[in-house]
């Protein structure tokens, strides 16, 4: 998998940035996304998330963060990348 990150425009306007860090099976990626702090998600090639591995606030500090309305909308999309 590229290692390359995309930067896309939700709905609401905000800019998000998607960077593969690398695979963790068969199916499944896991990924950084970006937008006033930091989800670290696996994702599957469907777009499904199979699990958040950590969250971080805009510092970079460690935060138990929900996931963003718009999350559903980058990681449909992850497929196309």
């Amino acid at each position: 998998m590229p290692a390359e990150s995309h930067t896309m425009e939700v709905r609401s306007g905000e800019e998000v940035t998607v960077r593969p860090i690398k695979p963790v099976g068969e199916d499944v990626v896991r990924v950084d996304i970006e937008a006033d702090g930091v989800w670290r998600l696996d994702i599957t090639r469907e777009g499904e998330i199979a699990d958040v591995v950590t969250t971080r606030d805009a510092d970079g500090t460690l935060a138990d963060r929900e996931l963003p309305e718009w999350i559903d909308e980058v990681t449909a999309k992850f497929a196309q990348f």
